[in-house]
């Protein structure tokens, strides 16, 4: 490994520009989980309960589709722009949310608003690896990792806050002046662009079949329902059309998304990882508060417990992994983080019959130990694999495959939950059946766990083959004779 680029000194302007950078990404992370606690209240004002869910599914559509054409804006025009251009379109639609009349035109300024959050996280995380040398962009990423974690804590608790006091309108408001003032610190910085990068244009046929094909997989998948029930010939074409996308991607000379970066021995894995773990992130999220409520007999309050455990071990985790990193490297963090996924994991597919909430609390946790272990390092180690044309691109890249193997499990996941309570003739499952499901979705947790587990120990025995051979194709140091061996 050449040697390490110097440190860069910490002046005003950079504490500036790095506050930008972490207000903008804590208000988008936020806004993903604020809305939650407020949509009854929503849809009772607004009328229009059957469209409720698509305050959600709006914002996460956009929010998925735009991240690659975000990345590959970034890599062609710069940094700053388009990052400004996302926080500007983020606040203008965080203003007209806060302003909206009717459940259609909130829908309409949400599914706004999520094009510009599509650009906030891995522009964010990009500017960070532009500026600072591997030591300190390992400490820095993993802190800005964990503001995901902490909004996932405090969204909630903010939402219900407003919607109890000043009203639900101020989830949007709010974002307002903390946009405003995060572009003002981010404004001054001064974004260093190699001169001698190649002139790019965006690929928009692939752009278009990457949107349609995104937008049809998260509906056929049941995103903008309430019984997340796949409608397959929807799945179908969003696979045709990926499928098309894939085709026109590989073979193009400037593609949207660089899929060929994928044949890299280092970025590869960590996309295959990044996308295993995304989708026990997400069933985790997604069946721990089912598992507390209707199995365990929690309360809702202890349900949100549970899962929001695992936002308390990301940070943490993540924390640490950045400070360690660099002197153990990512291949030993991705070990260690796996075992803590199947040690979590593990706990919630074999729970004793007596546990409660916090045996699940517990097991979530540690899972959040797990993923924040590896996920700020897996995405270091992809920036280090590209220069400066293609690192917008493949950051996008690994948020992208994150989020797509989330939504894909849970509804997989789903339908094999779905075949243990849908043999039921009541209306509603009955607490055994529940468990039976559950338990057969947290063994596939488990399975999933263990492939993020195998693939991260190829990882590090392929590296350490590597550094065997590299030393013994070294030459002696001179005056030294090599002693024959009998």
């Amino acid at each position: 490994m050449s040697a390490e680029a110097p440190r860069v000194p910490w002046t005003p302007a950079l504490v500036r520009v790095m506050a930008g950078l972490m207000l903008s990404l804590f208000v988008a992370a936020m806004d993903s989980t604020v809305v939650g606690t407020a949509l009854p209240t929503i849809a009772r004002e607004l009328g229009s309960f059957e469209l409720y869910p698509w305050i959600v599914a709006g914002y996460l559509i956009t929010a998925t589709t735009t991240v690659p054409i975000w990345g590959r804006l970034a890599d062609i025009r710069g940094r700053k722009p388009i990052l400004l251009a996302g926080m500007a379109v983020f606040v203008l639609a965080s203003a007209l949310c806060a302003a909206s009349p009717t459940m259609a035109w909130l829908i309409a300024f949400r599914t706004l608003q999520g094009i510009g959050a599509g650009c906030i996280q891995p522009l964010v995380f990009t500017v960070v690896s532009d500026i600072f040398p591997l030591g300190q962009r390992a400490r820095l990423q993993g802190f800005f990792s964990s503001m995901w974690a902490i909004a996932a804590i405090t969204g909630p608790a903010l939402g219900a806050l407003f919607v109890s006091t000043i009203g639900w309108r101020w989830i949007f408001t709010i974002n307002v002046p903390i946009g405003i003032v995060a572009a003002a610190l981010f404004v001054g910085y001064r974004e260093r662009i190699p001169e001698q990068r190649a002139q790019r244009t965006l690929e928009v046929r692939g752009a278009v079949l990457l949107t349609i094909g995104v937008t049809l997989l998260l509906v056929g998948l049941g995103t903008g329902t309430r019984s997340a029930t796949p409608i397959w010939p929807v799945v179908v074409l969003a696979a045709a059309a990926l499928g098309a996308f894939a085709v026109l991607e590989w073979r193009a000379t400037n593609p949207t998304v660089p899929l060929q970066l994928l044949r890299n021995r280092v970025i590869g894995p960590a996309i295959l990882i990044s996308s295993i773990a995304g989708t026990l992130m997400f069933s985790v999220t997604a069946y721990v508060p089912l598992w507390v409520q209707s199995v365990q007999g929690g309360s809702p309050y202890e349900a949100g417990l549970a899962v929001g455990a695992m936002s308390f071990g990301w940070p943490i985790a993540s924390t640490i992994a950045g400070f360690i990193m660099v002197r153990v490297g990512y291949q030993r963090l991705v070990v260690v983080g796996s075992l803590a996924l199947l040690a979590g994991a593990a706990m919630l597919a074999f729970a004793p019959a007596s546990s409660g909430p916090l045996w699940a609390g517990v097991a979530s946790a540690v899972i959040g130990l797990g993923l924040g272990a590896f996920s700020a390092p897996l995405l270091i180690v992809i920036q280090m694999a590209v220069d400066w044309s293609q690192r917008g691109a493949a950051t996008a890249l690994n948020q992208l495959s994150r989020t797509i193997g989330g939504a894909v499990g849970v509804a997989l996941m789903g339908l094999v939950l779905q075949r243990y309570v849908g043999a039921a003739h009541a209306n509603l499952p009955s607490p055994e059946q529940l468990r039976a499901g559950l338990h057969v979705v947290f063994v596939v947790i488990v399975v999933l766990a263990a492939a993020v587990f195998a693939v991260g120990l190829a990882v590090l025995l392929t590296s350490r083959r590597q550094a065997v051979q590299a030393r013994a194709k070294e030459p002696a140091p001179a005056g030294r004779v090599n002693a024959p061996t009998d």
